[in-house]
């Protein structure tokens, strides 16, 4: 009971009629006027839901094409998402975004597959809005490399979507941990956290890994200069960027392309004896590179795979299938 209503000065018919109404649905006459009550504020109530949840829509959707566009020179419109989502009509995705009409789940899912976001996230405000998954790369420098060549999409709507960009991410620290990014041809991205840190923190395990890690990026390389279409790019970010980035919640492009970007050679040069000399990085680099070159060095198929590639017996991505 949350509280009590008193009501005066009925008039006698409408009070008569109450009555009756409360003898033929045997209730009392105070539980007819609460019946009568509830249903005269019942719509009102859910109006307010309606409104409420017409309103967490409209402020993801806004939020969704902010992010979409902080990457994007010429920005994108409901009604230009109305036209690729096919609605007749852009008035209707216009309201959406402002909150007066609420769109259904197949209309969401619809803008999810074209901007390349969660539709889960969009539809109930779970998960990511940027799809955030985990992959620990092939220490097969033949099997990693294949993967990192494929765009490999975690949404459906992007299936048919092939790679565009490859972005190779150390986090600025200490551990240097290493994030892989894929961005599609419709400019759709994909965010992967590794267990790899390119740092001298690591032990045998993380010595193993930074040994196929550098040959796979030899092999990268190699393919990457050899008239591939694919732009690989290596960059640097600060633990606050990488945060964001983990988050899902930013645009990936507006990171690695903003005015802040930390876009780094580190990934053709730490493979590289000759080009380490020539760099610092960050703070034991050069200790790092001497010693995986050294577990390199010690393991045969590792100096076979490189030798492979110096004979220029792997070129391109058919190679790569092929070995």
């Amino acid at each position: 009971m949350f509280g009590k209503l008193s009501v005066r000065n009925i008039p006698e018919q409408i009070f008569r009629a109450l009555e009756d109404l409360a003898t033929r649905h045997d209730r009392s006459t105070e539980g007819e006027a609460r019946q009568a009550i509830t249903a005269w504020v019942k719509p009102e109530l859910a109006e307010q839901t309606r409104s409420s949840r017409r309103l967490e829509l409209s402020q993801r959707l806004n939020k969704m094409l902010d992010q979409v566009n902080a990457d994007r020179n010429v920005k994108l419109t409901p009604s230009e998402i109305a036209e690729e989502i096919g609605q007749e009509h852009a008035e209707e995705v216009e309201n959406w975004f402002f909150g007066l009409a609420e769109p259904s789940f197949s209309q969401l899912s619809a803008v999810a597959a074209v901007l390349g976001v969660d539709p889960n996230w969009l539809k109930h405000g779970k998960e990511k809005l940027y799809p955030v998954e985990y992959h620990r790369p092939s220490e097969n420098p033949f099997a990693a490399c294949d993967w990192l060549l494929k765009w490999t999409p975690p949404l459906r709507g992007s299936e048919g979507q092939t790679l565009k960009q490859l972005h190779l991410v150390r986090e600025e620290s200490r551990s240097g941990s290493l994030y892989l990014i894929k961005e599609s041809n419709e400019g759709h991205f994909v965010t992967y956290t590794t267990p790899v840190h390119v740092s001298e923190d690591i032990g045998a395990g993380g010595e193993a890994a930074l040994a196929a890690l550098f040959v796979t990026l030899q092999l990268l390389y190699k393919i990457y200069t050899n008239g591939s279409q694919l732009t690989v790019a290596g960059y640097q970010l600060h633990s606050d960027d990488i945060s964001q980035l983990a988050s899902g919640q930013t645009n990936p492009g507006s990171l690695l392309r903003g005015r802040d970007s930390r876009k780094s050679t580190w990934w053709e040069d730490i493979w590289h004896r000759e080009m380490v000399g020539k760099h610092e990085y960050w703070p034991g680099w050069r200790s790092l590179c001497e010693r995986i070159q050294g577990v390199i060095a010690k393991r045969p198929y590792l100096t076979d795979v490189r030798a492979r590639i110096s004979r220029g017996e792997v070129t391109a991505v058919a190679d790569v299938d092929a070995a």
